[in-house]
């Protein structure tokens, strides 16, 4: 996804070069895509922050943001650029202004940052705006199958531990508080250890991060 979003940025560019109009935009989206194409992230997030501010209600300048805080696991900022995007491309359809950035592109990277810090609800949903838009899209598919497979290991999880806390209790006296202790010191280890489990079988699985476009 991330090589698709470039070519259509570098097209916006070289347009409006075409008609020998160069602005501040226009500078600091040439220099972050070439950024981001040599794979100097930071400074390609530096150019892309500096359009954002040049242009706030353009959709590809959140969105190439979007990617360069992706590209440094910047994940929860990421986030917050592609949601920005989002609503501005929203804002231009409702105006009727042509816009070249792929609505379903947006949401399909939206969903892998919220995948990555953990909000697979909100990831999941993205992924089904993504299929709504794209219904072809397999990347999305295979996203969507996985995050649903995660919660419900999630959910699973966290009804064992309602199960636990719910079952009728005795008065323990010392030695039988010290044991009730261990136990639960012993079963939150076990939590975590399943938890990291999941994850590794979560990147084993071909977890996709991005297109190869």
């Amino acid at each position: 996804m991330f090589k698709k979003m470039l070519c259509y940025a570098l097209i916006a560019v070289f347009g409006f070069v075409l008609i020998g109009w160069i602005g501040a935009w226009t500078r600091a989206m040439k220099a972050g895509n070439e950024a981001y194409v040599h794979g100097n992230y930071n400074e390609a997030q530096a150019a892309f922050q500096q359009a954002t501010l040049e242009k706030p209600d353009n959709p590809v300048a959140h969105y190439n943001l979007g990617t360069a805080l992706y590209r440094q696991g910047n994940f929860r900022e990421a986030a917050r650029s592609f949601q920005a995007s989002l609503s501005r491309h929203s804002e231009q359809a409702a105006q009727h202004i042509e816009n070249t950035l792929n609505r379903s592109s947006i949401l399909y990277n939206l969903g892998n940052t919220q995948f990555k810090v953990g909000d697979l609800a909100s990831a999941i949903d993205a992924y089904e705006q993504t299929l709504r838009l794209d219904p072809q899209d397999t990347d999305a598919q295979h996203n969507l199958a996985l995050a649903r497979q995660l919660l419900r290991q999630q959910e699973d999880l966290a009804q064992q531990q309602a199960n636990r806390n719910t079952a009728p209790k005795t008065e323990p006296d010392d030695v039988g508080r010290a044991e009730a202790l261990r136990l639960l010191e012993r079963f939150s280890e076990n939590e975590n250890r399943l938890r990291q489990k999941l994850l590794q079988q979560q990147r084993k699985s071909g977890y996709r991060r991005e297109k190869d476009w």
